[in-house]
C-alpha cells in the first residue's frame, strides 16, 4: 500500500487542518514550484515507515562525532524536531570544538532556501570553516 510523507497540496493541507509549522513549511516547500520536482512523487510504502521510524541518525555520536562541529538550527520549533534535534545533537557530540548557531526566525524550511536565514546561517558558517579547516 502507498502513501504520502505531506499532503499532496497546500489546499489539501489546509482542508486537512494541519497547521504544524513544519508540516505547513514541507508542503509549501516540496508541493509548489518552490522546490516540487517530477523525481519526487511524495509517495513510500506504508511498510516501509517501520525502518524511517526505528532510524537513529546519532547513533554512536557519543563516540564518533570528534571532528570540529558546526550546528545551525532555525529558533522556530515544529513537529518534526529538527529545533530540539539540533541541541540533542550539540550535546551528545564528543567533538571539544563545538558550536549550536541559532538563527531568530527562521524555521527548518527558511534554512533551505530564504535569503535572509541562508545569509546568516552561511555568514556563520564561513567563519566556522575559516577557523577550523
Amino acid at each position: 500500500m502507498l502513501t504520502t510523507y505531506i499532503p499532496n497540496t497546500v489546499e489539501e493541507r489546509q482542508q486537512a487542518g494541519i497547521t504544524d509549522v513544519d508540516i505547513v513549511d514541507a508542503v509549501e516547500y516540496y508541493r509548489t514550484p518552490r522546490a516540487q520536482d517530477d523525481g519526487a512523487p511524495n509517495k513510500l510504502l506504508f511498510s516501509g515507515l517501520e525502518a524511517a521510524f526505528a532510524f537513529d541518525a546519532f547513533h554512536l555520536a557519543e563516540h564518533l562525532l570528534t571532528q570540529p562541529l558546526q550546528i545551525i538550527v532555525g529558533d522556530v520549533p515544529g513537529g518534526f524536531g529538527s529545533y530540539r534535534d539540533g541541541f540533542e545533537l550539540f550535546n551528545r557530540a564528543r567533538s571539544e570544538k563545538k558550536d549550536i548557531f541559532v538563527v531568530q526566525g527562521a524555521s527548518h524550511y527558511d534554512l533551505y532556501d530564504k535569503p535572509d536565514a541562508t545569509a546568516k546561517a552561511l555568514e556563520k558558517l564561513e567563519s566556522f570553516f575559516k577557523k577550523n579547516l
